[in-house]
C-alpha cells in the first residue's frame, strides 16, 4: 500500500500540539488557570513538546515514503543480477530512453 503509520500519526501530534501551544499562548496571562501546576503554562510546554513530536514523525515518515518511491522506481538497480543486465544493455545499446 505504501503508506507509513507515521504520516497519520505526525499529522495527530501535529494538530494537538498546534492547537494545545496556541491555547496556552492566548491563556499565558491568566494565573487562575495555572495555579494548580505553579504557575507553569503547561499547556504551552506540551503544546510544543507534541508539536516537535509530530514534525519528526512525519518527517521521517516523508523520508522513509520517499525512499519506498524510489525504490520501486529502479527495480533492476537494487541487486547485483539487475546492474549486470543493465550494464550489458548498455554495452549492447538495447537501453531504452528515459
Amino acid at each position: 500500500m505504501g503508506l507509513d503509520i507515521r504520516l497519520p500519526i505526525g499529522l495527530m501530534f501535529l494538530i494537538i500540539g498546534t492547537v494545545l501551544m496556541v491555547f496556552g499562548l492566548f491563556t499565558n496571562n491568566d494565573q487562575a488557570i495555572y495555579q494548580p501546576s505553579l504557575g507553569t503554562n503547561v499547556n504551552l510546554w506540551w503544546g510544543i513538546c507534541l508539536l516537535v513530536f509530530g514534525a519528526l514523525m512525519f518527517h521521517y515518515g516523508r523520508l522513509a515514503t520517499a525512499a519506498h518511491r524510489t525504490e520501486g522506481m529502479h527495480p533492476s538497480q537494487s541487486s547485483i543480477e539487475g546492474r549486470l543486465m543493465e550494464e550489458r544493455e548498455h554495452e549492447q545499446g538495447l537501453e531504452k530512453g528515459r
